[in-house]
């Protein structure tokens, strides 16, 4: 609600000098009516999105005569009224062009308020109208329970209403006050050809400057129940409306497409059992076309009547069948895919090219757009004329870690007194490089389209010598004095926003050929990959970058080697 304070001053005026001394608290005499202010808070208001209402004021005799109105408070301010003292008078506040019984996402809220002034001779007074919103507010959330066992094209309307809550509609819709408010539920249970209605009322009257949460959710026990919790204190019902579901209480949840649940070797099966079925609770699955079932226990998830299992050994691209049984009852047989292989190539860094002084870890001496080109360096940038050095950071050499099928693996360094930069620390990565020389750290560009299975792991191999750091002053406030070696994945979803990260770190000399292996954490799960990286760098803080120059901490004639790298699903 919004408060909307108007002042009205009252300045008393004196009719004759014999009134003066007995009316200065009485009822004789006239008075002057001021308004000389209005002023807007918002700490009370359930409405954000709407900016300031233009407020029109009347002001009311007792006879219910509306002697002054302005459709904006502001062109009568500081303007004065004669009135009678000893009257009581009525200042209104409302939307301006506003309606009260307006209904939609798309009406304008209306406030309205009222405040009674009593005049008194020769006294000034201030009036305070408080104005809240007229309207009820209303809004719809699907849980995620929910979503998984309808079909599209699910929908909640208000009953004698326009007012339709579909899919993912996130806005809040506005009622007129004192209405039943009653949803008519449309949907259509995975798995079956018709479509289910369910009719709820939520409340008998709704009250005016109050939002409505009304949650839709699952409920097991055969009956569509209601709950209410209230917070008075900031005019909001949180309603659960549990939806009653077939099958006897016990039913396979979908999860294809929910990629929180779908990954590329494994899934987590869901369904929702009654407490009466019987035990045990499990899930059976199949590869779609067979009748090669598996069993697994499932496990209760929380106090609520879902129950789940994860199953892993799974094969990329692959269409399983599963289904959930509780004692001699089985829910649905429904289908999920896994996610799909897609290759990363060159990952044993058997491929190289060259052209002239640079080398490229791809069957093409390429490393931005061209057809054949996926991992790039920073070797053009330090080869070329205007770097100032002739020294590839990152090249093939003969010699690979014991049991490996290649003969190659990748050789990096780092190096000082380079042109422009300082320093170039060796580097391999998923990406493009063009060099930038107005703007160095704008050379590289990480990362390449993916549409693959989700990395859950990077493992492979290495060996590390480092030196002592003998240029640049940032580390991240670590302190360290001899350099490190970096290794990272990242993930991107198609929105551009970082969904997964791992990495290694090491300082250590290591002269030995070495096995690494770091998980990738996904900060979000419910989003497939659309963009990977893989970097490689002798040096940890050797892209940092100030301006024009590599601020970083490295080591010059630090040297990284890799080979081997294989990505876990």
């Amino acid at each position: 609600m919004k408060n909307l304070k108007i002042y009205a001053m009252l300045l008393a005026g004196v009719a004759t000098l014999s009134s003066c001394s007995d009316d200065l608290l009485g009822s004789k005499g006239e008075g002057w009516i001021q308004l000389s202010g209005v002023s807007t808070d918002k700490g009370l208001s359930t409405e954000t999105r709407a900016g300031e209402p233009v407020m029109a004021v009347d002001i009311v005799d007792g006879d219910g005569n509306t002697f002054v109105h302005a459709d904006d408070w502001t062109t009568i301010q500081g303007e004065s009224y004669l009135v009678k003292a000893g009257n009581t008078y009525t200042v209104k506040a409302y939307t301006a062009g506003g309606d009260a019984e307006a209904e939609g996402f798309d009406v304008a809220p209306y406030y309205e308020g009222s405040s009674d002034v009593t005049v008194k001779a020769n006294q000034a007074q201030t009036v305070d109208v408080t104005c809240r919103l007229a309207q009820a507010k209303l809004s719809v959330n699907y849980c995620a329970d929910w979503k998984r066992f309808v079909q599209e094209g699910f929908f909640a309307e208000v009953v004698g209403t326009d007012v339709r809550f579909e899919g993912e509609e996130s806005r809040a819709a506005y009622l007129k006050a004192g209405r039943e408010l009653k949803l008519r539920l449309i949907f259509t249970p995975v798995g079956k050809t018709y479509a289910n209605t369910l009719e709820k009322t939520i409340v008998a009257d709704t009250k005016a400057a109050t939002h409505y949460k009304v949650n839709v959710n699952l409920n097991t026990d055969g009956n569509g129940n209601i709950t209410v919790d209230v917070d008075e204190t900031i005019h909001e019902y949180e309603v659960t409306l549990g939806v009653p579901v077939e099958n006897n209480g016990i039913i396979t949840a979908p999860i294809n497409g929910d990629y929180s649940r779908v990954w590329g070797t494994s899934a987590t099966l869901s369904g929702f059992v009654n407490e009466e079925t019987g035990d045990p609770v499990q899930f059976m699955y199949a590869p779609s076309g067979t009748e090669n079932w598996t069993t697994v226990d499932a496990g209760k998830v929380g106090e609520t009547a879902e129950f789940a299992a994860e199953i892993t050994g799974l094969q990329m691209g692959t269409a399983y069948d599963y289904k959930i049984v509780s004692g001699e009852m089985a829910g649905d047989v429904l289908t999920f895919t896994t996610e799909k292989y897609e290759e990363i190539p060159n990952l044993d860094f058997e491929n190289w090219a060259q052209k002239g002084k640079t080398w490229y870890p791809n069957a093409v001496a390429a490393g931005n757009t061209e057809a054949g080109a996926y991992w790039s360096t920073g070797n053009e940038g330090v080869t070329s004329t205007l770097a100032g050095g002739n020294d590839p950071i990152t090249t093939p050499v003969e010699d690979s870690r014991p049991g490996s099928a290649g003969t190659k693996c990748a050789e990096m360094h780092t190096i000082t007194g380079v042109m422009l930069v300082g320093s170039a620390s060796g580097n391999l990565f998923i990406g493009k490089y063009k060099t930038n020389f107005s703007k160095p750290a704008a050379s590289v560009t990480f990362g390449r389209p993916y549409s693959g299975a989700r990395p859950r792991k990077l493992s492979g191999w290495y060996k590390y010598s480092p030196k002592p750091i003998n240029n640049g002053s940032y580390d991240e406030g670590r302190g360290i004095t001899t350099d490190e070696a970096n290794i990272y994945l990242k993930v991107w979803a198609a929105d551009g926003s970082e969904i997964g990260y791992g990495e290694m770190v090491d300082g250590e000399n290591v002269t030995e050929w070495k096995q690494f292996s770091f998980d990738v954490t996904y900060t979000d799960t419910t989003k497939p990959a659309a963009t990977i990286t893989i970097v490689a760098t002798s040096s940890h803080y050797g892209g940092v970058f100030e301006g024009s120059s590599v601020i970083g901490k490295v080591g010059a004639g630090s040297q990284l080697w890799v080979d081997d790298f294989e990505i876990g699903y």
